[in-house]
């Protein structure tokens, strides 16, 4: 008996506070993902990346660029708006009470004991405060939601299959970079003129060290084109379940079509996971843009007439 008087009462308190509880973001995180771009090449990347300069003109990549760091930062900003809203939803839940809406909850308590638990829950819904948007049967939302929540375990299994496949091609495409040899400065030498210090030709050692680089970066290119088949063989896949997520979250107007908090909360969830499988997506994009890009700088300074090796 004792329990059923509490459950009426958690049923009666969920109602007051409704209009207080946390909601999922009105967005599509489908919208997100479609714009995370393509890493095609290494020239390609070094256009997209942001490009820091010397005092001398040597360049070098400082991060992603402006697409892909706008991406991360309206990632960032979602999820943190999703944490923060269920921040202070928790606080403000956790507020007690007043004696009036204690008596009143225990008044209904009292006439509740004979109802069973779908009445109850058919009663929360009658009494739902007039301002939240219509509430549909919590039960079947419930069902539906089961949906997003299975698209939410299936993410995270496509996440650490596609993070074992891309470690394993990286390593061996690493492994191709390193087997690349080093220049060895072959050229003959140059004797300066009225000293004894002799140097290389600067146009040998240019051609040697540029050949070095553009071996690099063909190397980095094949690795762009597997990863891109790998990335465009599991996007459909991400799409597939983030778009169930995306239809269910609308179904249940982010939360506000359904009246018990903790099952809002549940919607909140299912959300950040769909957000939160964004972000190994765009890891993955993004280091091979700034790779990419780096690895095309030794072409574009050894092009600017800046060789390692000093020459005449």
């Amino acid at each position: 008996m004792k329990i059923k008087i509490l459950f009426a009462v958690v049923i009666f308190l969920s109602i007051t506070s409704a209009s207080y509880s946390q909601k999922a973001l009105p967005i599509q995180v489908n919208t997100l993902l479609a714009k995370i771009p393509e890493p095609e090449n290494c020239a390609a990347s070094f256009k997209m990346c942001t490009i820091d300069s010397n005092s001398e003109g040597l360049v070098s990549v400082k991060d992603a660029g402006p697409l892909i760091n706008g991406i991360q930062d309206q990632l960032t900003k979602n999820m943190t708006d999703l944490a923060s809203t269920s921040m202070n939803s928790s606080y403000t839940n956790a507020s007690v009470p007043s004696q009036d809406q204690m008596n009143q909850a225990m008044q209904n308590a009292s006439q509740m004991q004979s109802m069973n638990r779908d009445q109850l829950m058919q009663m929360a819904q009658n009494k739902q405060n007039h301002t939240a948007p219509p509430s549909n049967n919590n039960a079947d939302l419930m069902k539906e939601f089961g949906q997003a929540q299975n698209a939410a375990a299936q993410l995270s299994i496509l996440q650490g299959e596609l993070a074992t496949k891309v470690s394993q091609l990286g390593g061996e495409y690493q492994r191709k970079k390193q087997e690349v040899p080093a220049v060895k400065v072959t050229c003959q030498d140059y004797k300066v003129q009225g000293g004894d210090i002799a140097l290389p030709k600067c146009d040998c050692v240019k051609a040697l060290y540029l050949a070095y680089y553009q071996k690099r970066v063909a190397i980095e290119d094949e690795y762009l084109q597997k990863l891109n088949g790998l990335l465009q063989a599991y996007l459909p896949k991400f799409k597939d379940q983030i778009s169930i997520i995306d239809k269910v979250e609308n179904d249940l107007d982010y939360g506000d079509a359904i009246s018990i908090p903790a099952f809002k909360r549940q919607v909140v969830g299912v959300q950040q996971q769909a957000l939160g499988a964004l972000l190994p997506f765009l890891g993955i994009v993004s280091n091979a843009i700034k790779d990419s890009g780096s690895e095309y700088t030794g072409v574009v300074n050894i092009n600017n007439g800046h060789l390692p090796t000093p020459c005449q």
